[in-house]
């Protein structure tokens, strides 16, 4: 009889597990639909978040480390400065040719001959170059970066035209401009370089310090990768100009706007200037 009663039990053992094990697998099945309908709303978002960065960093803005002395006092080295570069107005816009007698590229503030009345016009443009209210600003910005090409005065990131690097230099000349070397250069051509179409000559602010088309010429066009906006980090930067006669170090504060202007002069009065400027017919 005891024989019989745990026969008949262990049928309802087999069915309380049969029960557990199918709710189990239900549970499991649940779990594994709940995840992959999560996956189906999040992986779409993911990503069209990573190709919106990708394209934004690609083909809009993004953010470059500076280092190195070649564009004192523009960008300050050991400051570990961050500047902005677009990375789309040189692919739509290409290179503008700076139109010296007017019109909407007139740019006769850039390396101008010393002349009087070349002197007049580069004082006046300076004075509007000082406004920093933010209408000039938005409208230097919306000129330079959203309206034209590349143009002198232009702080470009580019590609090292003879190693794997990026340099940041000023355009200096663009395609058929004539430039006069003020530090050397071939007597046969009279210290004068001819700027080859699709190239540019781009040179550093610090012209003692820096590497550029004075060593190895003028640099294909290609290799731009942006012009730069502005500086972003430090937020705040200062040059300094030296001591007084009494001392005393004095300091300037550089501007986190990189327009397309003059390239500046050296702050302190005992440094040199070794830059090259183009050729330019008087017409004043």
């Amino acid at each position: 009889s005891r024989r019989q009663r745990s026969s008949q039990r262990l049928p309802i053992s087999r069915l309380f597990s049969s029960k557990s094990a199918s709710s189990n697998e239900s549970t499991i099945k649940q779990q594994v639909h709940s995840l992959f309908q999560s996956a189906t709303l999040f992986l779409p978002r993911v990503i069209a978040f990573c190709g919106t960065i990708h394209v934004t960093t690609e083909y809009g803005f993004n953010t470059v480390s500076c280092e190195g002395p070649s564009m004192e006092p523009t960008i300050i080295d050991g400051s570990f400065t961050c500047v902005l570069i677009d990375k789309f107005s040189h692919r739509i816009f290409g290179l503008e040719k700076n139109n010296d007698e007017g019109g909407r590229n007139s740019h006769s503030k850039f390396n101008c001959s010393t002349t009087e009345c070349c002197s007049e016009k580069q004082d006046a443009e300076t004075e509007n170059d000082d406004d920093n209210t933010w209408i000039s600003l938005l409208k230097g910005v919306w000129e330079q970066h959203f309206s034209s090409g590349l143009q002198r005065g232009d702080v470009v990131i580019m590609h090292h035209p003879s190693k794997e690097a990026t340099i940041c230099k000023r355009i200096i000349g663009m395609p058929g401009d004539t430039i006069i070397r003020t530090d050397g250069g071939s007597r046969e051509s009279n210290h004068r370089v001819k700027v080859s179409p699709g190239h540019l000559w781009i040179e550093g602010d610090n012209t003692l310090q820096s590497h550029d088309s004075r060593a190895y010429g003028a640099v294909p066009a290609s290799l731009i990768v942006g012009k730069v906006v502005c500086r972003l980090w430090p937020l705040r930067e200062y040059a300094s100009l030296g001591l007084d006669a009494n001392g005393m170090e004095h300091w300037q504060r550089i501007r986190g706007r990189i327009g397309r202007v003059e390239r500046p002069m050296p702050l302190k009065k005992n440094e040199g200037f070794e830059g090259s400027h183009v050729l330019r017919e008087r017409k004043c």
